[in-house]
C-alpha cells in the first residue's frame, strides 16, 4: 500500500506539511526539542510482577527503549526515587541530568536501579522540573508510577504550580499496575494540570505504548499563543474540539473483512502567550478558506480548526501565530505578507503557504485527501459486542515502523460506531474485547472522501469463576485466580467470589488460592459459549 503523503497531527504539535515546508519544518522540530526528564518509580511495590515479569523490569526496558530510539537526537534525563533507602520521602536521586545520552551507558546504570522504599512521586516532579531546567526552556516530564503518591503531598497541586512556573513545561503520566486501575487513574490530574498526555498501563506492552505517546508529545514542536485576534469574535476556547461527526463527502465503503477504531484529537497546546498582541494592520486583505475531503468533493461544513502563521520565525525559532478559527469556511482580515496556514480535521491536517497582496482578495481551499473508519464488533454467532467491552488500538501500516519494527500508532483506546476521520490509507488495528486475551488484530484501508465501515469477529466467549465445597454449592469469597495456558503462561489474575472474564477459544487451567491452598481444574472455552467453571475443594 502506498504511503500517504499526509502526516499526523499530535495533541501538542503538528509533524505533518507539504514536502515543499518538510525541511523547514524538521529544521524547526530540532531547535524546538525540550529537556525530557523520565521519573521512575522505584518503591517496593515496583517489585510486584505482571505476566510473571516484575514491573521494574518492564519499566526499565520501557525507559532503555526512548534512549535506543532517540540517540543522539534527545535530551534525555532520568530522575528516580524509592531506590535506595528502605522507608523516606526524600529518596530522591537525579541519575542523568538531561544530555543526548550514549544508549549503552544509559541502560547500564538503569538497571541497577532496585526497589526499596517510598512514593515520594510530588518532590520527585520538583526534583525533575529543575533538574530540566524548566524556567529557562521547553521541557517534559515523563512520569512512570505504580501507586499514589504516599508522603503526604499533593502531586496534582505540585504539577499545577510547575505548570504555572515554567517556561514551557509539559507534564506527562503513565499509571502502571494490574490490579489497581481505579486507584491509578487518580494520577490524571498531574497530567492534566501539567497539560500533558496519561495512560493506564496494565501490562508491559501497554507501559511502552504510554511512554512513546509521551515521547512523541514531548518531542513534537509547540504551537504559539495567539499573537493578533482581528476578530475575536472567531475564536473558541483554546481546549475546545468539534465533536466527532460522519464526513461531509462521504459515501458507505465496502466493509474491511476485519477493522477498528474511532476518536478525536484535540487542537494543539499553544505555547506561552506574548506580553503584547499584534495590533490589525490597515490596508487588510480577506482571506478565506475552505476545504473538501477529495479533490471535487463537497465544501466541509464543520469540524474545522485553522491556524494562521506568519511565514517567518521568530528570533527564538517559532512561527508566530496570528490567528486560529474554526468556523468550517472562516474568512480573516490579514495584511498583505506571506503566511503558513494549517487545517486540522479530526486526525487529518494539511500545511499551505500562502501569498497575501494588497488589493486582491485571496480564496484557498485545500484538499485534504481524508477518509472516514467506523468500527464494530461481532462474537462468533453474529452477535453485536456492546460498546463498552471492546476497544481498538488503531497502528499506521508497516511501511510506517521504527528501525525496531513498531508501528506508529495513530489512535489508542478508540470505541466501536464512532467516526474517526484519518488521512487516507493503510492501518492496522488491534482490537480488544474484554480484559483478557480476546484480541485480534487485522488491517483497513481507508479511502479518500468514504466512510469504511469495518467489523472484527471476535472467536471468544465469557467464563465465570467459582470455587465450591461441593458441586453446585455457593461460591467462596476471598479466593485468588490465576487463568493459564496449557504452557503455563499466565492469561489473567483477579480475586473474587465470582469474576468474569472474556477468553479466547482454546484450552486452559484455572489456579484456585484459597486460605493458603491451591485448587486447580482444566477447562475449554468455545467460540460465543458463556461457561461457569466450577472448581470444587477435595
Amino acid at each position: 500500500m502506498p504511503k500517504t503523503p499526509l502526516r499526523h497531527l499530535t495533541v501538542l504539535a503538528m509533524t505533518a506539511v507539504l514536502a515543499a515546508a518538510a525541511d523547514d519544518v524538521r529544521a524547526q522540530i530540532a531547535e524546538e526539542t525540550p529537556n525530557v526528564v523520565m521519573i521512575l518509580d522505584a518503591s517496593r511495590s515496583m517489585w510486584g510482577q505482571i505476566n510473571s515479569i516484575n514491573k521494574i523490569v518492564s519499566a526499565r526496558n520501557a525507559i532503555n527503549a526512548v534512549a535506543r530510539q532517540h540517540e543522539g537526537k534527545l535530551s534525555l534525563g532520568l530522575v528516580a526515587y524509592g531506590h535506595r533507602q528502605a522507608t523516606g520521602c526524600k529518596d530522591i536521586e537525579v541519575v542523568f541530568s538531561p544530555d543526548k545520552q550514549k544508549a549503552a551507558g544509559f541502560a547500564k546504570k538503569v538497571n541497577t536501579i532496585k526497589p526499596k522504599g517510598s512514593t515520594p512521586i510530588s518532590a520527585s516532579l520538583i526534583t525533575a522540573a529543575k533538574a530540566a531546567g524548566y524556567k529557562e526552556k521547553p521541557a517534559s516530564i515523563v512520569l512512570i508510577a505504580d501507586g499514589p503518591d504516599n508522603c503526604k503531598a499533593d502531586p496534582c497541586a505540585t504539577a499545577s504550580e510547575l505548570k504555572k512556573e515554567g517556561k514551557d513545561l509539559t507534564i506527562h503520566a503513565i499509571a502502571f499496575d494490574a490490579k489497581a486501575r481505579q486507584k491509578l487513574s487518580k494520577l490524571s490530574c498531574i497530567a492534566e494540570n501539567g497539560g500533558g498526555t496519561f495512560s493506564l498501563a496494565s501490562n508491559e506492552t501497554e507501559l511502552s505504548a504510554g511512554v512513546k505517546k509521551a515521547i512523541d508529545a514531548a518531542m513534537a514542536p509547540k504551537l504559539p499563543k495567539i499573537a493578533a485576534a482581528p476578530k475575536p469574535q472567531m475564536q473558541a476556547p483554546q481546549h475546545a474540539m468539534p465533536k466527532s461527526d460522519p464526513l461531509t463527502t462521504a459515501t458507505t465503503g465496502t466493509p474491511a473483512p476485519t477493522a477498528t477504531a474511532p476518536v478525536t484529537t484535540s487542537p494543539p497546546a499553544p505555547a506561552r502567550q506574548p506580553k503584547q498582541a499584534l495590533s490589525p494592520a490597515r490596508g487588510a486583505v480577506p482571506v478565506t478558506l475552505a476545504a473538501r475531503t477529495v479533490e471535487g468533493g463537497a465544501i466541509i461544513k464543520s469540524g474545522l480548526v485553522w491556524w494562521i502563521y506568519k511565514n517567518g520565525k521568530t528570533k527564538d525559532g517559532k512561527y508566530q501565530l496570528v490567528e486560529s478559527l474554526r468556523d468550517a469556511t472562516p474568512t480573516a482580515a490579514l495584511p498583505p505578507g506571506s503566511y503558513r496556514v494549517a487545517a486540522t480535521y479530526g486526525k487529518v491536517n494539511l500545511i499551505k503557504d500562502i501569498n497575501v497582496q494588497q488589493g486582491a482578495a485571496v480564496r484557498e481551499t485545500f484538499v485534504l485527501n481524508a477518509g472516514g473508519l467506523r468500527l464494530g464488533a461481532t462474537t462468533a454467532s453474529g452477535a453485536t459486542i456492546p460498546p463498552n467491552s471492546v476497544r481498538y488500538d488503531i497502528f499506521a501500516d508497516e511501511t510506517e515502523s521504527d528501525q525496531y519494527g513498531n508501528r506508529k500508532l495513530i489512535v489508542r483506546d478508540a470505541k466501536p460506531g464512532v467516526v474517526l476521520r484519518l488521512n487516507a490509507g493503510a492501518y492496522h488495528v488491534v482490537s480488544t474485547y474484554g480484559d483478557a486475551n480476546a484480541i485480534v488484530r487485522a488491517d483497513v484501508t481507508v479511502e479518500p472522501g468514504r466512510l469504511t465501515d469495518a467489523t472484527i469477529n471476535h472467536s471468544a466467549a465469557k467464563v465465570t469463576l467459582k470455587l465450591v465445597n461441593q458441586p453446585g454449592g455457593e461460591a467462596l469469597a476471598n479466593t485468588q485466580w490465576n487463568i493459564l495456558t496449557p504452557g503455563g503462561d499466565v492469561v489473567k489474575e483477579s480475586a473474587g467470589a465470582l469474576p468474569t472474564h472474556i477468553l479466547a477459544a482454546g484450552n486452559y487451567s484455572v489456579l484456585a488460592r484459597h486460605q493458603g491452598k491451591n485448587y486447580t481444574r482444566e477447562f475449554a472455552i468455545e467460540p460465543g459459549e458463556a461457561k461457569q467453571i466450577e472448581v470444587v475443594i477435595q
